[in-house]
């Protein structure tokens, strides 16, 4: 499957538990006041293949994982089951980013939770009115007080529990 999207940037250290490339989708429909991505939306948008991308990022022997953010990739929930899904074959971490609340990303693309591996999701909107006390979670420091990661293992068993 063609991926699009509107840059790698490869050994990314601080967005994640892990060092990774950051792949950045190709929109959001968010509109968070202060967004850190605005630039990104303007960028020309690359497609190549969930394959192609996997390998860019695991043949850098920094890469522990990828790391899928920039923008909304929950617009985007095909390309995005399939990168996540060629990331976990290769062995690589996974580590979504998503402005939406966690129930409205998993909503958004609900077959995720089906999906075996280690899988990190931070969710919650950037507020910069909440942006004084930046926490850390799982070695990420978030970039407003109402952002949270979850680890995906956690989210299905509540998930699966309440089925």
């Amino acid at each position: 499957m063609n991926i699009r999207y509107k840059l790698i940037e490869q050994e990314r250290f601080q967005d994640a538990p892990f060092t990774g490339a950051l792949v950045c989708a190709v929109g959001c429909d968010l509109n968070c006041p202060g967004c850190f991505n605005e630039s990104v939306k303007q960028m020309p948008t690359s497609i190549q293949s969930a394959e192609g991308i996997v390998k860019s990022i695991s043949d850098n022997p920094f890469n522990e994982g990828i790391i899928l953010g920039g923008l909304e990739w929950s617009l985007q929930p095909d390309e995005l089951l399939e990168l996540v899904k060629t990331a976990l074959e290769q062995d690589l971490k996974v580590m979504i980013y998503t402005g939406l609340p966690l129930e409205q990303f998993l909503d958004r693309v609900p077959r995720l939770v089906t999906v075996e591996g280690e899988i990190y999701i931070k969710h919650g909107a950037y507020d910069s009115s909440l942006s004084h006390v930046q926490p850390v979670m799982y070695g990420v420091k978030l970039a407003s007080e109402n952002q949270r990661i979850d680890k995906l293992k956690t989210v299905q068993t509540q998930f699966f529990s309440q089925i």
